[in-house]
């Protein structure tokens, strides 16, 4: 049971100010953690002249590897493991379900995420932002190699934008398209670290717009029920991904053009699909 202060209902908006700026703070401190996640590596042999086996922007594969480097290596991965048991430590204690993935299977889960998106209600608001942000975490997990920095605030802003040109009588595709194109816009996927060349993360230039496919597609097909009880929402993001990969091509151009007719179309077409 989680501690954490409840704001429903606060006036003046101030409700979704309030998820804004918690977003703000957890995204400083996966920052933080990222960096010292990529100094880890700093140590990666090199020798030789050989390239790095894990090039990243802060260290390239030309990089060196020196004492320097190894003394640096070793302290982040000291400080990797005291963030992951201070995080782990604080989830447990002050919310213990902030890491549990809204099941895009439970009753009327699209409904009430579309709702969200207009509410003033702190707890409201946090739902948009928690499944597309753990759907994303669980996406690039089962695709890729860490470490991964996924930006919640980013995800908030897509939110925002959605608030803003509110649809209160569109369809479940109207608004699964016009939050698709939002959050590819505001690109809450700054690092997705190394991915599987094989994956369906591979089918489209910006991982952004595969990662909110596959979540905002689970959306879709989940609102109909669980298919068995045998899969779990991990495998059900699997399934999704098989499913629109050789569609990925066309539904990023129609992201980049614009075209919410032309999207809706395709992910009606994929709807039926299932």
């Amino acid at each position: 049971m989680s501690i954490l202060p409840k704001l429903p209902n606060l006036p003046n908006s101030l409700g979704s100010h309030a998820a804004s700026m918690a977003a703000n703070a957890r995204d400083g401190l996966r920052a933080a953690h990222y960096f010292v996640q990529e100094l880890a590596t700093a140590d990666d042999p090199a020798g030789q002249g050989q390239q790095r086996k894990k090039p990243t922007w802060l260290l390239p594969a030309d990089a060196p590897t020196s004492l320097i480097t190894g003394f640096i290596a070793q302290n982040a991965r000291i400080a990797d493991k005291v963030m992951n048991w201070s995080s782990d430590a604080a989830a447990a204690l002050l919310a213990p379900d902030w890491r549990v993935l809204p099941s895009p299977f439970n009753r009327n889960m699209m409904a009430e995420i579309a709702a969200a998106i207009g509410s003033q209600s702190f707890a409201a608001n946090a739902l948009f932002n928690a499944y597309f942000y753990r759907a994303a975490l669980h996406i690039l997990q089962r695709y890729g190699k860490p470490p991964f920095l996924v930006l919640e605030n980013r995800i908030d802003a897509a939110r925002r934008a959605l608030a803003s040109a509110e649809q209160p009588d569109a369809s479940d595709i109207a608004f699964i398209a016009r939050a698709l194109i939002a959050l590819v816009r505001a690109a809450p996927i700054a690092e997705a670290g190394e991915i599987d060349p094989k994956s369906v993360l591979a089918k489209t230039k910006d991982p952004n717009v595969s990662v909110a496919a596959v979540a905002c597609v689970a959306l879709l097909f989940g609102d109909q029920g669980k298919p068995t009880d045998e899969i779990d929402e991990d495998a059900f993001f699997a399934i999704v991904g098989a499913l629109i990969a050789p569609r990925l091509a066309a539904i990023e151009q129609l992201i980049v053009r614009d075209d919410i007719r032309k999207l809706e179309a395709e992910l009606a077409s994929i709807k039926a699909l299932y």
